[in-house]
């Protein structure tokens, strides 16, 4: 199978590359803000990783974060290749833009494209802060990656939405498991940030369960 993945050079794509081989063109050989090349159309799966990512830089510069994440996407769908689109858990509470944008993209899709719901954090936990009262379902970019590749194998078994993850817990249980001293905080001191994007994550475990694969439950 022939496996277009945008957005390699990130965290997800970085790792997503350990686990097996795309064709992960760097952002000056697509770019995908453009019309796209009807070469493009002879995959058989586009991961669509690439999107801007950055909350804060959203807010002040929402014409760039939509150029990427909403005509960005629009233009993959237009080729008419299915689309595995890693989406994430902050649209289901979208008080930033960085959230609408993705979950404009979630909805301009072509019909034979599934969205992933995640996310992920480096691994360490690169900050001196956690929050202590935002949750989430995400975990670190190597178990999330481990999940999407699953998730690729598992494509014509996927419905629209799935949502992947390892649970509910707070952003600061998850720093602890990597930086033991690290300092619990508030989400209160950041503006535009969900409280709780926790996902119920069972359909995707028993899509696992059903495929033979050992599930986190």
């Amino acid at each position: 199978m022939l496996i277009l993945l945008t957005g390699g050079s990130g965290r997800l794509g970085t790792e997503l590359k350990k686990l097996r081989d795309f064709h992960a063109p760097s952002q000056k050989e697509l770019d995908i803000t453009k019309p796209i090349h009807p070469a493009y159309a002879l995959y058989d799966l586009i991961v669509h990783c690439a999107a801007y990512t950055d909350v804060t830089e959203a807010e002040k510069n929402p014409k760039d974060c939509f150029m990427t994440n909403v005509l960005g996407t629009s233009n993959l769908a237009k080729l008419g290749v299915p689309i595995l689109y890693i989406s994430t858990e902050y649209v289901v509470d979208p008080t930033n833009y960085y959230a609408k944008s993705k979950l404009i993209g979630e909805s301009i899709l072509n019909d034979k494209s599934k969205i992933l719901r995640l996310l992920f954090k480096p691994r360490p936990w690169p900050w001196k802060y956690a929050f202590k009262d935002q949750y989430t379902s995400g975990d670190y970019v190597d178990v999330i990656a481990k999940e999407v590749n699953l998730a690729i194998d598992l494509f014509g078994k996927l419905p629209r939405i799935t949502n992947i993850g390892t649970g509910r817990k707070s952003m600061y249980q998850l720093a602890k498991k990597t930086r033991p001293n690290v300092i619990a905080s508030s989400v209160k001191t950041l503006i535009n940030r969900p409280k709780d994007t926790s996902l119920d994550i069972s359909e995707w475990e028993r899509i696992k369960h059903d495929s033979g694969i050992k599930t986190n439950c």
